[in-house]
């Protein structure tokens, strides 16, 4: 039984494509929207869906999310997210083999931005498997477990709060794998900011906020 957190900005409504792929989640799984303080979302009647308060940021909605699931393993995947064919089957075995590990999807852009996202996709690659660096819009799956025991994402932090979790993972010696299956988003704001801006943006914060972190894994493994 898996609980899928699903942090909604405010008015957000993609998710509803989202939810329509995720219909064949074990029995006893549930859906779990999370808004902010005050804020509300119209679900129909999907009685596999809850919607619930969360802290502001998204940092602050997934915790939220988590302390408010009721099943032990925890997916989190982004609003504007898409499966593949194979990704929920993928993800649940990867879940139920192993779940005291953080499993990651292959990240692929729809074709709604440029053709030269293609080389984005193989720098996540490499980021991802030979660093063990994913980010969370590659659909983060953990028991409930395990996230709190990392403390959870960190809502003091401006951006990143995923890149963090995964470097607080590698610090404590935790094991990081990729389920093999892809995963979907959009690819539009590299067409709104132009490729090599927001390509250098990203690799720039990156740099910028895994340097530190970087430096305490090095401390606890070799000093």
């Amino acid at each position: 039984m898996i609980s899928v957190i699903i942090p909604l900005a405010p008015n957000e409504c993609k998710w509803h494509e989202l939810v329509s792929q995720l219909k064949d989640l074990p029995d006893g799984s549930e859906i779990i929207l999370v808004v902010g303080i005050g804020e509300k979302t119209d679900t129909g009647e999907n009685e596999y869906i809850r919607v619930v308060e969360g802290r502001s940021g998204r940092a602050g909605r997934m915790n939220s999310g988590v302390d408010q699931a009721r099943n032990e393993l925890i997916w989190f995947l982004h609003a504007d997210t898409k499966l593949a064919e194979d990704t929920l089957y993928k993800t649940v075995e990867a879940l139920q083999t192993n779940a005291e590990v953080l499993t990651y999807s292959d990240l692929r852009f729809l074709d709604d931005g440029p053709r030269l996202t293609r080389l984005n996709e193989w720098m996540v690659r490499w980021r991802s498997d030979c660093l063990r660096m994913p980010f969370g819009d590659q659909g983060f799956a953990i028991s409930k477990m395990l996230f709190q025991e990392m403390g959870g994402y960190r809502e003091d932090v401006a951006y990143g709060e995923d890149y963090v979790f995964t470097w607080k993972l590698k610090q404590e010696g935790k094991s990081i794998r990729r389920t093999g299956a892809d995963i979907y988003t959009s690819a539009r704001k590299y067409q709104k900011g132009g490729w090599g801006r927001v390509t250098a943006l990203h690799v720039a914060l990156t740099f910028k906020q895994g340097w530190p972190e970087f430096w305490i894994w090095v401390r606890k493994r070799f000093l």
